[in-house]
């Protein structure tokens, strides 16, 4: 085995595979392509009308479908999350930056702009599935030598 491959498998055997934060990172996902999809053709599904211009909600819709996929294929297979998560940072940096061009063009209210805290929670929701799990009842090879 090399030492990538030890490397992997270790991510591997320690990553999260919490059932019931899968199930929530699932919902959020559909959520957020619940919300997304009208965005793409410049409409909102809910109270959000006229709130954004509509070039602007496209924009919306596409970072949306990216957050929203993002985190049904991580639900579904958490080794994924190593993957997505920088991808999604992407995008997230991409919607900080439109937040603050859009607002000093004018194209967007504030109270629409409350909607995209749904992607940062998908964010740090694929995030935690980076966390390696602390396994309990089983000694770690390492020892601490003191002199």
């Amino acid at each position: 085995m090399s030492d990538a491959e030890f490397v992997i498998a270790e991510i591997n055997r320690r990553r999260k595979r919490w059932l019931p934060g899968r199930v929530i990172l699932g919902a959020l996902g559909v959520v957020q392509i619940f919300f997304a999809l009208p965005w793409l053709f410049g409409v909102s599904p809910i109270w959000l009308e006229g709130l954004a211009s509509s070039h602007h909600m496209t924009r919306d819709g596409v970072l949306g479908i990216v957050y929203g996929v993002s985190a049904l294929a991580v639900a579904f297979n958490p080794r994924l999350a190593f993957f997505l998560f920088p991808l999604l940072l992407v995008a997230l940096g991409l919607q900080f930056f439109f937040f603050f061009y859009d607002h000093g063009v004018g194209d967007v209210s504030h109270l629409f702009e409350t909607i995209h805290l749904l992607g940062f929670a998908i964010v740090v929701g694929v995030g935690l599935f980076l966390i390696p799990r602390r396994e309990f009842g089983r000694s770690s090879k390492l020892r601490v030598v003191s002199d």
